[in-house]
């Protein structure tokens, strides 16, 4: 009878074996990690442009906005079949160009019938006069996107609701001025709509002094966006524009007590004395919950006619269960 060998010899195949059921899977796994980590890295070097937004939503339309002005650029009126492509079921987002000059319509990802009108014969529900606003905003150094904000329904909608449009100046090949841009009804209220709104403010009552006031306040203006507009205090707490009434009026806010008993605009001036602009976190009653809503003031230290004065506006603070 054959004596088995007992330098072990048999028992190698069997850890080899046991080795290689180890190693592949971990191969494997180590492999999967480096694909995701790689995905991970892309995705936020390409979000990077845009991280001053919240909103998944807002940073997908201010992408599509950007590289479909690229395409316009090279291609001119032959990139719309391009754009065609661009548009996202799955984001309700769609892109629309229009001459500079007078508002025609060349292109429109949503409504067809809309090629050949023209923006400059429209305004909004509150009389926002849309392709005045867009071609100011293109050129306002403080609005890098050219955000425009307006109220109307969807289409086919009854309701009436906030819309948010992302805007881009764009040089067709033949010259021909245009404004690239899409829009979506779900945004919510940025920080940077607040950001924007409040800087634009600030420039406007240092050149126009109490004269911007009128301009503060109208609702047909871009100081007015999703329910809120842009106020105005002494630094004594007094309003000039209060942040609720949405007119001139003078009470003193450091007496405000929130909805859990924090006073906000005192805790906001207080900040200011040490910095140019600050937010604060203030929570309200809503009827339409047993929670408190919670908001955000946005504020920066400006001057009126050689005055300081405090500029800012309250949003609605982004909800973190549910990033659109």
């Amino acid at each position: 009878m054959e004596e088995k060998p007992r330098d072990g010899s048999e028992e190698k195949p069997k850890q080899q074996k046991s080795a290689k059921r180890f190693i592949l899977p971990l191969l494997a796994l180590v492999f999967l990690l480096f694909v995701a980590g790689r995905l991970i890295y892309l995705t936020k070097t390409h979000d990077e442009l845009y991280r001053q937004y919240t909103f998944r939503v807002t940073r997908e339309l201010v992408k599509t906005v950007t590289g479909a002005k690229t395409l316009l650029e090279e291609k001119g009126d032959k990139a719309f079949p391009l754009l065609d492509k661009m548009k996202s079921n799955q984001f309700g987002l769609y892109l629309y160009v229009y001459r500079s000059s007078d508002g025609m319509c060349l292109y429109h990802g949503e409504n067809l019938a809309l090629v050949g009108t023209r923006l400059d014969k429209f305004t909004d529900q509150l009389g926002k006069p849309l392709h005045k606003l867009i071609s100011r905003e293109i050129k306002n150094p403080f609005n890098r996107h050219g955000w425009v904000h307006y109220y109307w329904n969807r289409p086919r909608g009854l309701f009436l609701e906030w819309k948010s449009s992302c805007n881009l100046a764009v040089s067709l090949p033949d010259g021909t001025k245009c404004y690239v841009g899409g829009g979506h009804y779900g945004i919510g209220a940025e920080l940077e709509f607040a950001r924007i709104a409040v800087t634009d403010a600030d420039h406007l009552l240092k050149t126009r002094g109490e004269a911007a006031l009128a301009e503060l306040l109208s609702p047909a203006g871009p100081y007015f966006f999703h329910n809120t507009s842009v106020f105005l205090l002494r630094e004594n707490g007094w309003s000039i524009i209060d942040p609720v009434l949405k007119k001139r009026y003078e009470r003193d806010l450091l007496k405000f007590q929130d909805a859990v008993g924090h006073y906000p605009f005192k805790y906001l001036l207080r900040r200011l004395k040490t910095e140019t602009e600050a937010q604060v976190v203030l929570y309200a009653h809503t009827p339409l919950s047993m929670n408190n809503q919670k908001k955000i003031i946005y504020a920066r230290r400006c001057t009126m006619g050689g005055e300081p004065v405090i500029a800012g506006t309250v949003i609605d603070a982004p909800q973190s269960a549910w990033r659109r």
